[in-house]
Order: C-alpha cells, then sequence, then structure tokens
C-alpha cells in the first residue's frame, strides 16, 4: 500500500459526545467538526433544524463562525417527501430567507455553509450550481459556502444501474468540488427495495457500497488537496485509510 497525498480531515463529532470526552458545556449545536490532526479547532458547527421554519435561529455562542446547515424543506418534518421545495415556492423561500439572513451574518463576521440533500430547496445539481454562481461567485467575501455532499444528493432513484450512479456522482464534483468549501464522504447501505424512495442512510467510509475508486478518483480530479473532507465519527482509522491509502 502506498500513501495518498494528504488532505484536512475533520470528523462531524455529536456535540453532546464531545462535551463528555472533553468535560465542558455542550455546544449549542447538533456536531462539531474537529480535525483528526493538528491543533483542536473546530472546523464548523452543525445544526439540523429546517432553516426555512418559522422558528430557525442560530446561536452565536457555536463553538466555530461557520454553521453547516441544510437547505430546508416547505415541509416541518426536514426529510418529508415535499414536491415544492424544487418548485418556484421552495425557491423563492429559499432565496428570501438567504437575503434576510446575509445582513446578519455579515455584521457578526459568520459564514453559513449549506449542506444539499435530494429532498430539500438545494436537491439538485442545477439548483446548486445556481446558489454557488448567485451566491457565492457573484460575492466572493459574502456569508455563503457549500459542502458538497455527494450521497445526500442521490435520490434511491438514482443508484441502479451503477453506470447511472457513477455519471451523477462525475457531474457533482465535476461542477461543484472546486467551488465547495468541504466535502462530506459517507458511505451508505444497500437497498433492499429499489422502488422505496426513503433517505439513504448514512454509514462511515467503507462500511456500505459506495466505489471506493471511483470517489478518490474523482476527489483527486475535481477537489483541491487543500479543500476539508469531513467523516462522520466513528470507525475513524478505517476510513482514513479508505481515504488515504492505495491498494
Amino acid at each position: 500500500m502506498t500513501q495518498r497525498s494528504t488532505r484536512p480531515i475533520h470528523l462531524l463529532h455529536d456535540s453532546r459526545v464531545l462535551a463528555r470526552m472533553l468535560g465542558i458545556e455542550t455546544p449549542c449545536c447538533d456536531m462539531v467538526a474537529m480535525p483528526t490532526s493538528g491543533p483542536a479547532e473546530p472546523f464548523l458547527a452543525a445544526v439540523s433544524t429546517n432553516p426555512l421554519s418559522d422558528g430557525f435561529l442560530l446561536d452565536l455562542d457555536a463553538p466555530s463562525d461557520r454553521f453547516l446547515c441544510y437547505s430546508g424543506s416547505l415541509d416541518e418534518d426536514l426529510f418529508a417527501d415535499e414536491p415544492r421545495n424544487w418548485m418556484p415556492q421552495g425557491q423563492a423561500r429559499l432565496q428570501s430567507f438567504l437575503d434576510a439572513t446575509a445582513p446578519a451574518l455579515r455584521a457578526q463576521s459568520r459564514r453559513m455553509c449549506l449542506r444539499p440533500h435530494w429532498r430539500h430547496a438545494l436537491g439538485d445539481l442545477p439548483s446548486c450550481v445556481k446558489f454557488v454562481r448567485e451566491r457565492i461567485t457573484a460575492d466572493p467575501t459574502g456569508p455563503f459556502e457549500l459542502c458538497l455532499s455527494p450521497i445526500e444528493m442521490l435520490a434511491p432513484s438514482m443508484l441502479n444501474p451503477p453506470k447511472a450512479r457513477e455519471e451523477h456522482l462525475q457531474r457533482m464534483f465535476a461542477h461543484l468540488g472546486a467551488v465547495a468549501s468541504c466535502v462530506l464522504l459517507a458511505d451508505y447501505a444497500p437497498r433492499t427495495d429499489a422502488s422505496e424512495e426513503s433517505c439513504l442512510e448514512l454509514l462511515p467510509l467503507g462500511n456500505g457500497c459506495l466505489d471506493r475508486h471511483h470517489v478518490l478518483a474523482l476527489l483527486e480530479e475535481f477537489v483541491p488537496t487543500t479543500t476539508v473532507i469531513l467523516l462522520l465519527s466513528g470507525a475513524v482509522d478505517q476510513q482514513v485509510r479508505w481515504l488515504t491509502l492505495d491498494r
């Protein structure tokens, strides 16, 4: 085995578990991304509430100035099947949210990194490309960023045949890999019902059926080596080997 180029790797820790480990008060967020090496400085604080709901708030006492948030849903259930998210109503709601949030983020020197999901307002490649063009490329010093989370952008219907899944991943990395501030890499379990449109369960790398060689090739081709890689907590050594060793 040979070592691949080193990338900054951060683990998404449950904030309650992390607080118990460090003997500190539980941070006001759901997860905290901590580096696997170097200074123990959080890369981001993740929240799992719905940003398009009326009661959405960000706590400025979070341990990082970068927040990781889903782009949200018009349904109160964040992962419900809500077709309006992809239609003009959902897209307009997202734009209103971004317009309303930007001044406060700027004033507090905070950044919001949006995490796409196939059931949310940023649910496919065109909506993500539009977000990047209008909110990042057009305003490079602005408060918004994008997290490339390729498995969460895959609807179950996109998984088979494998060639189709690979083509979807290829397009995601080709269009978003260079502009994403981080890449959330996770594995997924094989489907037991090909017609079921439920969300995929995210697993640590190496615990599912993700094509390792294909994903590593996409990383090498499209994602700068300085871009942070986010991993789920657990099986740390296994996941780092998955990322860093040639076989």
